[in-house]
């Protein structure tokens, strides 16, 4: 199990696409994939909430929670809001991507890279869960 630990900070980096979750610097709301470069708008503070998987990830630049827009459903796009929101993380499913899948809390409806691509502001959204490594993310811890 990988261990994450309580109100550390870390960057989420896509294991298919290599990009890093980011808050958009255009509308610090939608949630996409971008080039790492270890900005504040791409490191996330993991508090627990309680069980050993629920976690609440909170943008260390906006305060605010990675969550998503409306119900959870194939193609949700992920944002922040202002409220938290909980997510179940779990070890990589997949033999051939290491790291974590980022659940909504109770579904399986897994963080998704679109398609894994790489270029710059990719969508961020929830997919339900397949064998694919554009839904597993490595964890960098920020110091």
């Amino acid at each position: 199990m990988i261990r994450i630990e309580n109100q550390h900070t870390y960057s989420l980096k896509n294991s298919y696409g290599g990009t890093a979750v980011d808050l958009s610097g255009g509308d610090n709301y939608s949630i996409i994939g971008y080039h790492p470069h270890d900005g504040s708008n791409q490191a996330w503070i993991f508090q627990q909430d309680g069980d050993q998987n629920g976690w609440f990830i909170k943008s260390l630049r906006s305060g605010k929670y990675l969550g998503v827009e409306g119900c959870p459903n194939d193609g949700t796009a992920v944002v922040v809001v202002s409220n938290p929101f909980k997510w179940d993380v779990k070890d990589s499913d997949l033999e051939n991507a290491k790291g974590i899948r980022i659940l909504v809390h109770g579904t399986n409806f897994s963080l998704d890279l679109d398609y894994g691509n790489s270029a710059n502001h990719t969508k961020v959204q929830i997919w339900g869960s397949w064998p694919g490594a554009n839904q597993i993310w490595g964890l960098v811890e920020h110091q």
